[in-house]
């Protein structure tokens, strides 16, 4: 990927319903009525195949997603109009260390090396009812569908590119479940969805060690 990945938290529905009480507490008291941004940079995204690094002493967990991939020059798009911008979508892994806040994702949780695992790219028309399978070591331990999306993939290209202007190549991650899947050392990952190629990493301790 050669453009810069943006990520949103509170996208999905298990999210909403975990944090509900606190959406209500101080400072905030009212849940955010748009979408929570945060940007995986580049040293993050690594191809499928590549190994994932686990940093010594830390948590490291899983969250299997959808790419979308920006085709063309977006600002101020139409929720009506946003699938003209859109080159395609890929499965993707919003690699973390475990959050207490959702507000302001942590830079150290969230942009480590090799955190943003991203597949082959596709064409498809709608990817509004597709599972998305996560498989470690080959058995399957987590499967949500993008049915649960708060916002759909137009929804968050028109609110994003309503501040933000988007390039050829620019990268929105749709969004994870509150569950997240935690890795160990040596774990092989893998990513499914129907119609797309398998998202493949394994997991190897900082420094080279599986």
């Amino acid at each position: 990927m050669k453009g810069t990945v943006f990520a949103v938290a509170l996208n999905h529905s298990s999210q909403i319903n975990f944090w509900h009480e606190t959406f209500h507490e101080a400072p905030y008291k009212v849940p955010p009525k748009t979408p929570i941004w945060f940007i995986k940079p580049r040293n993050t995204v690594i191809d499928s195949g590549d190994a994932i690094p686990y940093p010594i002493g830390e948590t490291v967990q899983s969250g299997a997603t959808l790419a979308l991939l920006i085709g063309k020059t977006a600002r101020k798009v139409s929720i009506q109009d946003a699938n003209q911008h859109i080159a395609g979508y890929a499965l993707a892994n919003e690699i973390s260390l475990p959050e207490t806040s959702f507000y302001r994702p942590a830079i150290k949780a969230k942009c480590r090396d090799g955190f943003c695992p991203i597949g082959q790219m596709i064409k498809v028309k709608t990817v509004e009812s597709l599972d998305i399978v996560t498989e470690i070591n080959g058995q399957e331990v987590d499967r949500w569908s993008t049915q649960d999306l708060v916002r759909s993939a137009s929804e968050l290209l028109s609110a994003l590119s309503e501040f933000a202007t988007l390039k050829e190549g620019d990268v929105i991650l749709l969004g994870t479940p509150h569950q997240r899947v935690t890795l160990r050392p040596a774990d092989h990952i893998t990513v499914k969805a129907e119609g797309f190629p398998n998202l493949e990493n394994t997991v190897v301790l900082a420094g080279g060690q599986a």
